[in-house]
């Protein structure tokens, strides 16, 4: 395995435990490819015969209602492994995968990772803890639809944004928001143009203002209250 590959493996939470043999031997039944922009990694329903590890680059993840309307489960950024409830589960993938920004992703096939597992238990319990993981993401997503108005969920995707780029969120803190407005308002379960008037109304009220990828932190204590970050978070 090259030190690139290794590199990248041991930054992925399902493997950031391992003792560097196990990850060698992790390492040794990846295939890695070049995925470009637009590309379908799967469809919803698929056999999950391989475990997708991205190692760079970002995927979607969506679902399509009966009324031909796509729900954005998740955006992931690489290094990250991501379905393997479904590798481990029904053997079928729950949602479908496109390419959002080209990178890196190696593969792991699912009778070779069923196998290491029955020899390795420690890949069982960091997938365990990865499974976890996911589970809480998906649980999020449910209670920020259900319970949340629109601008308090945008809210929680800007605080997030400027929490990742510059840590604790100063007034007049500026980011380049990673994601086209398109996926921001998928992410936020609305359409572009509810997004678009949300930033608007969140300029109005001194928040925070959005110029094209472009946002800047005008008020971080209310942006706070409106994503529902807790007073310690704030120091």
């Amino acid at each position: 395995m090259g030190p690139e590959l290794a590199a990248a493996l041991r930054r992925i939470p399902l493997f950031n435990a391992l003792p560097p043999t196990l990850l060698d031997e992790v390492g040794r039944l990846c295939g890695v490819r070049r995925v470009r922009k637009g590309e379908l990694l799967f469809s919803e329903g698929d056999p999950a015969d391989f475990l997708p590890v991205l190692l760079s680059g970002q995927v979607k993840l969506a679902r399509t209602g009966p009324d031909g309307r796509e729900q954005l489960l998740h955006l992931v950024r690489g290094p990250a492994s991501f379905a393997e409830a479904a590798v481990f589960g029904p053997g079928v993938f729950p949602a479908t995968t496109t390419v959002v920004e080209g990178g890196v992703l190696a593969t792991v096939s699912r009778p070779a990772l069923l196998d290491l597992l029955r020899h390795r238990p420690e890949v069982a319990l960091a997938l365990l803890a990865s499974m976890s993981l996911w589970l809480r993401r998906l649980a999020d997503l449910v209670e920020g639809l259900a319970l949340h108005t629109v601008e308090e969920r945008v809210a929680a995707y800007l605080w997030s944004a400027f929490a990742r780029s510059a840590g604790t969120p100063l007034p007049g803190a500026e980011i380049r928001l990673q994601e086209p407005k398109r996926l921001i308002a998928a992410l936020c379960g609305t359409a572009p143009e509810v997004l678009s008037r949300t930033f608007r109304r969140l300029a109005d009220e001194g928040v925070v203002r959005v110029h094209g990828p472009l946002a800047r932190l005008v008020d971080p204590n209310a942006l706070a209250k409106l994503a529902g970050v807790g007073q310690e978070t704030l120091g």
